[in-house]
């Protein structure tokens, strides 16, 4: 990072992120301690809710987009940088005025116009002479073609909550510090039909079960610390957004779940009606977890009480161990966490921007972890993927009446995953990860890697059946 000096004399730092130039306090690093807050850690994030946004783009054009809390700026300088030929109205927010400051400061130096309530105010009046940097007008009222040349980004300084209760956007980015959901009712309000809302949480306390009495009042559910949690977090993202999108007669079709770094990212698109309402609402569902083996299974919601839950779980725990053996989670989403098309058409996408390799391998696992295929079928190599995009002539925006039902995939990927270290017979050596997917699929049983777990595979096996086939071809540890 270089050194500069703001206006009023105090220090700033540049940071260069995908071509965009930022200027930021030399305490951006702490949140607590400043208004301009930039984690280069988050990148991945940005770069996976950029691939979205040009993915809607390619269907629709003059998207309005908003980014509700700007910090520096850079996600939706981002937008207007790398999508100017689809002509994106870009709105970025946030609610103090020092930060609004630098945001129009870093638009400014990265070659766009400042869009803004005053500039609009002075136009309607009909007053000659704006600010010549942020309006695009000379001293005697005539437009400067330099600047009516330059892609405009609207900034304003306004709460999220009331920015999205005035106005409608298609594509929303929720990325506050910390927890999310006091924006989604707000978010689901105006948001139109088929529009995208891309939810950012970093709350991992309360997600990953270290804090039950937060994860309660922040998401009404209950979750422990287990092998699947990182699934288990986002699914409980999920149910909160379904609920709050049922709030407004709107169900959600789940095009991504992302857990990386220290932030969880989930990106929904928005159907209008109370039918899919109540069929989302309908797979909001608790998790019986058995608590010796790591077993989990949803419970029914056939509104009938069970006599004994323990004989909906697969294992027999139970039956040798006296005492309560499992709890009851959430509820949560129990709905794909991936729509495949559309991270087919992400995966192309993203080829032409300047995303990073990470990048690029999380989304090559996720259509992977999306198909969990069966069977002797290999999983698609990079360039097979590229193609099998380029020859999908779906509209993910025209849906069926059918679609409230199978949610976009007639086949969704199976819940949940296993890991391999922790169910693998101890004296034996267990296969490398590619042989035990070909093994699971050899069996009969879907398999795949996950993105949240990298020693773990997703399968529609359960935990006995799995430690079958370990058991089968693993070999004996040499003395």
């Amino acid at each position: 990072m270089a050194s500069c000096t703001s206006s009023d004399g105090k220090p700033l730092k540049v940071a260069v992120e995908m071509g965009v130039t930022l200027k930021v306090k030399e305490n951006h690093a702490t949140p607590e301690k400043t208004d301009t807050f930039y984690n280069p850690k988050m990148r991945m994030n940005r770069e996976m809710v950029l691939c979205a946004l040009a993915t809607m783009a390619e269907e629709k054009e003059q998207l309005r987009c908003l980014d509700a809390f700007g910090a520096t700026g850079i996600e939706g300088i981002l937008w207007s940088k790398y999508l100017k030929s689809k002509h994106p109205q870009v709105t970025i927010g946030d609610i103090k005025e020092e930060t609004v400051a630098l945001i129009r400061r870093n638009v400014r130096s990265n070659g766009f116009r400042v869009k803004t309530e005053e500039k609009k105010h002075l136009s309607d009046k009909g007053e000659g002479r704006v600010n010549n940097e942020e309006g695009g007008m000379d001293d005697n009222g005539a437009e400067d073609t330099e600047l009516t040349k330059k892609p405009e980004i609207e900034v304003v300084c306004c709460d999220a909550n009331v920015l999205l209760h005035q106005r409608p956007f298609d594509f929303v980015h929720l990325d506050p510090y910390g927890c999310s959901v006091q924006y989604l009712d707000a978010a689901f309000r105006n948001v139109p039909k088929d529009g995208i809302v891309a939810i950012t949480s970093t709350d991992t306390s309360a997600l990953y079960g270290k804090c039950p009495n937060v994860t309660q009042r922040h998401y009404n559910g209950y979750i422990t610390r287990s092998e699947f949690m990182r699934e288990m977090a986002v699914r409980l993202i999920l149910a909160s957004v379904v609920r709050a999108a049922a709030r407004c007669n709107k169900g959600v079709d789940v095009l991504l779940s992302l857990v990386a770094e220290h932030f969880l990212l989930v990106v929904v698109r928005v159907q209008r009606g109370p039918s899919y309402a109540d069929a989302c609402l309908e797979r909001v569902q608790g998790v019986i977890h058995c608590q010796l083996c790591q077993e989990r299974v949803f419970q029914p919601n056939d509104r009938m009480l069970n006599e004994n839950n323990y004989t909906l779980l697969p294992c027999t725990c139970h039956v040798g161990t006296p005492g309560k053996t499992a709890t009851l989670l959430g509820p949560v989403w129990s709905g794909p966490v991936f729509n495949l098309e559309f991270l087919k058409r992400m995966f192309s996408a993203c080829r032409g921007l300047l995303v990073s390799p990470t990048t690029r391998n999380h989304l090559k696992t996720m259509i992977q972890e999306a198909q969990c295929p069966a069977g002797k079928g290999e999983e698609m190599c990079e360039d097979d993927m590229d193609n099998s995009c380029q020859q999908t002539n779906q509209n993910p925006w025209k849906k069926r009446k059918t679609d409230v039902d199978d949610g976009y995939q007639s086949q969704p990927h199976p819940a949940f995953y296993y890991n391999i270290h922790r169910h693998c017979a101890k004296s034996k050596d267990s296969p490398k990860m590619q042989k035990i997917l070909q093994y699971m699929r050899k069996e009969g049983y879907r398999a795949s890697r996950t993105h949240f777990d990298p020693v773990a595979i997703r399968t529609d096996a359960n935990l006995l059946q799995l430690k079958a086939v370990l058991q089968k071809y693993s070999s004996q540890t040499v003395n």
